[in-house]
């Protein structure tokens, strides 16, 4: 007779599951790539269902954990998750997300089996102990754990309308970003030439396409363009440069959800910055918190 299991098989699903979503996650905050939850937890069940398929097995009788037919499919399973995962990476990225997925994986196992073993058979133990391990060794590698927690608490969908066209990104609630048009006292919004520039009127495109950081002709160039009163200029400073000025805009609406409330405002600047945010693609805009305290 053959028996299986099945309390035992779903307590192994439901904690194989939570390890391979928390070390999926931590592989996609390492990498940098962009992955939905949803893409997430399909992969995370595509490799649970794997392993406790050879679970089952072994219980019947039918196959060995601790076979090479049994490494194997573990290991095929695992690379298969990160392939659905971030789908089109380029091989040398993939190759990365790879080795840290089986190297996340190999630390969580060998955390459970000493923490199963020191409490003597504790299936709570060795759980706890393999997520904890995951997400230790991801923060102190890459800081995965702050960076997601930041991206959850601070990045935030963003929705900016000019006339009939709409801007929608994902932008970061930016601490450092205290701008504000000194005309109107408004605070500014900062967004990547690259997110905004199909909303942009071929004249005020060409002008912000002028190599160089020739401010008085882009503003010369505005100043003909149907956006001309819209047109801001606002001062900065950053690192390496003391004093600088940005083109702005004003939009006609701006709405900005920040997981409590939606803030809807007109009493805003859009600064356009011509190179990428964020190299990872996480958020293209930089907020001013003023925003929301105003609202």
């Amino acid at each position: 007779m053959i028996l299986i299991y099945l309390d035992s098989l779903l307590l192994v699903a439901g904690s194989t599951f939570a390890l391979d979503l928390v070390t999926l996650w931590a592989v996609r905050q390492i990498s940098g790539r962009d992955a939905s939850g949803c893409r997430l937890a399909a992969a995370a069940a595509f490799s649970t269902a794997v392993f406790v398929t050879w679970v089952g097995l072994a219980q019947a009788g039918l196959t060995n954990l601790r076979s090479g037919a049994s490494l194997l499919a573990a290991v095929l399973a695992a690379g298969g998750s990160v392939i659905f995962v971030f789908p089109g990476m380029p091989l040398r990225c993939l190759a990365s997300a790879l080795f840290h997925r089986y190297l996340l994986t190999a630390l969580a196992g060998g955390a459970a089996t000493a923490a199963y073993s020191a409490t003597r058979g504790s299936l709570a133990a060795a759980f706890i102990a393999a997520v904890g391990t995951v997400a230790m060794a991801a923060e102190a590698g890459w800081g995965a754990v702050h960076r997601g927690i930041r991206d959850g608490l601070f990045v935030v969908p963003v929705q900016i309308d000019f006339g009939s066209d709409r801007v929608s990104l994902r932008a970061l609630i930016d601490t450092g970003n205290r701008l504000r048009d000194p005309a109107s006292g408004n605070p500014v919004i900062i967004v990547e030439y690259g997110a905004i520039e199909f909303a942009l009127p071929r004249e005020v495109r060409g002008a912000l396409g002028q190599s160089g950081d020739d401010f008085a002709a882009r503003a010369r160039a505005i100043a003909g363009s149907a956006w001309s009163s819209r047109f801001r200029a606002v001062p900065y400073s950053s690192i390496g440069r003391k004093r600088g000025m940005m083109v702005g805009f004003r939009p006609d609406q701006v709405r900005v959800a920040d997981g409590r409330r939606t803030v809807i405002t007109s009493r805003v600047v859009v600064c356009v910055h011509t190179s990428a945010l964020c190299p990872g693609g996480d958020y293209r805009a930089l907020v001013n918190p003023d925003i929301l305290a105003a609202a």
